[in-house]
C-alpha cells in the first residue's frame, strides 16, 4: 500500500440531488384547509354535540397542513380525510340553514358553511393537481433513494 495513510483512495461520493421545491399551490392549498377549518370551528362554537369533534379536526387539519409543505403523502390524505368529515359536519348546515332554520341550523351558519366548503373544495383541488402530485411523487422517491443509501431495506422488498 503507497501514500500517507491520511490520503483519501475512496471515490467521492454521488452528490445529492437538488432539493425540489414546493410549489406555490401546495402551500395555498394548506392556507385554505386550515381557514375552511377556521370557518367550521365558528359553527361549531354553537353546536354543542359536535363542538369537541370539530375542535379536534381542526388541529388534525392543522397538523396536516404544516407537514404538507415537508411533502408527506400521509399528510395529504390526512388532510384529505380531515376535508371530507368537514364537508359531512358542514352539508347539514348548508341544507337546513336555508331551507328549515331553527336550533342550530340558521341562515348565517348556512352561508359559512358553504363558504368554508368552496375554500375546502379549491384547497383539495389544488392539492391534488398534476403539479402536486409530482411534487409528492418526487419527494417520496427522494426518501426512498436516501434510506437505500443509508442501507435501510423495506420489508418485502
Amino acid at each position: 500500500m503507497t501514500g500517507s495513510p491520511e490520503a483519501n483512495h475512496w471515490p467521492d461520493p454521488a452528490p445529492d440531488p437538488a432539493p425540489t421545491r414546493r410549489p406555490g399551490h401546495i402551500t395555498a392549498a394548506a392556507v385554505l384547509l386550515v381557514v375552511s377549518a377556521f370557518i367550521s370551528a365558528t359553527i361549531a362554537v354553537n353546536d354543542p354535540e359536535m363542538t369537541q369533534f370539530v375542535y379536534l379536526l381542526l388541529f388534525v387539519t392543522v397538523g396536516a397542513a404544516l407537514r404538507l409543505r415537508g411533502g408527506g403523502r400521509a399528510a395529504r390524505a390526512t388532510a384529505t380525510v380531515t376535508a371530507v368529515l368537514f364537508l359531512v359536519y358542514l352539508l347539514p348546515h348548508a341544507t337546513r340553514g336555508f331551507s328549515a332554520p331553527g336550533g342550530t341550523y340558521q341562515p348565517e351558519y348556512a352561508v359559512r358553511a358553504l363558504l368554508a366548503i368552496a375554500v375546502s373544495a379549491t384547497g383539495l383541488t389544488l392539492l391534488h393537481a398534476p403539479g402536486s402530485r409530482a411534487y409528492f411523487r418526487t419527494r417520496r422517491q427522494g426518501a426512498e433513494r436516501a434510506a437505500r443509501d443509508r442501507g435501510y431495506r423495506p420489508k418485502g422488498g
